[in-house]
Formats: structure tokens, C-alpha cells, sequence
């Protein structure tokens, strides 16, 4: 990794993914962002929005973060969010939205370095090269 060309991506650090076993990952994340930040280095953090009627409602029921307060930044990060390069809003796993793809592209970022408490899902997602 060339840390000199690299972004900081935190991935959906939301009220509505927190939970009694996720909340210890949040100490971590914030200490990651700060020393991220210390550097002078990029960071971006994502947030994930649901909405009505979108495939996860309509088929697995799944309604949840369609509003605040769960689709907030985590209160110990929110501050963070204000001095990030940015904070891509977006309605699937991945990172790499067409807003994101520009602004990698303008900034010439060619590492990014992720955290999160969904590796599962969304952090994996925007960790893995697009297939070509």
C-alpha cells in the first residue's frame, strides 16, 4: 500500500448497525480516524440509506434505516464526519458509487484502507475489486 496515496474509508458507522456486538468496534474505528487523520491523511466515511420499497424491503422485509435517528453517524464519530474529504451517501454495500468513482478519480487516491463494523457485507463489498 502506498499510505502516501491512500484514503481512510470508514463504512457505515450508523446507530442502525451498532449493537450490543458491534459497540466495541467503535472505540477502535475512532482511534483508527483519528490517527488517520493526524497524518494528514484522507479519510471518507459512507452511509448507508434504505428506502421504501427497495429490495431489501421487498424481500426480506428488512425496513430499518430509512430514517434518523439510525442512519446517523455513530455519536463518538460524528464529529469526524465534519472534517472528512467527504461522505458518500448510498443505497447499497459498496463504496463505489458513481459519486465515489469521481472522487477517487479526481483525487488520484490509488489505495484506500477500510473499516467498519459490517465486514460481512458492506465493508467486504467495497474491499473487493470490481470483477471484470
Amino acid at each position: 500500500m502506498d499510505i502516501s496515496n491512500a484514503a481512510l474509508v470508514v463504512i457505515d458507522m450508523q446507530n442502525g448497525f451498532v449493537n450490543h456486538h458491534s459497540r466495541d468496534a467503535v472505540p477502535a474505528v475512532w482511534d483508527l480516524v483519528a490517527r488517520w487523520s493526524a497524518a494528514d491523511r484522507p479519510v471518507i466515511f459512507t452511509r448507508y440509506f434504505n428506502y421504501p420499497d427497495s429490495p431489501y424491503e421487498r424481500f426480506f422485509r428488512w425496513d430499518r434505516l430509512q430514517q434518523s435517528p439510525e442512519t446517523d453517524i455513530v455519536p463518538e464519530l460524528a464529529e469526524a464526519t465534519v472534517h472528512a474529504h467527504s461522505v458518500i451517501d448510498k443505497t447499497g454495500y459498496t463504496l463505489l458509487t458513481p459519486d465515489a468513482a469521481v472522487l477517487i478519480r479526481q483525487t488520484g487516491w490509488t489505495d484506500l484502507a477500510f473499516c467498519g463494523i459490517a465486514t460481512e457485507s458492506c465493508v467486504l463489498k467495497s474491499s473487493r475489486r470490481p470483477s471484470r
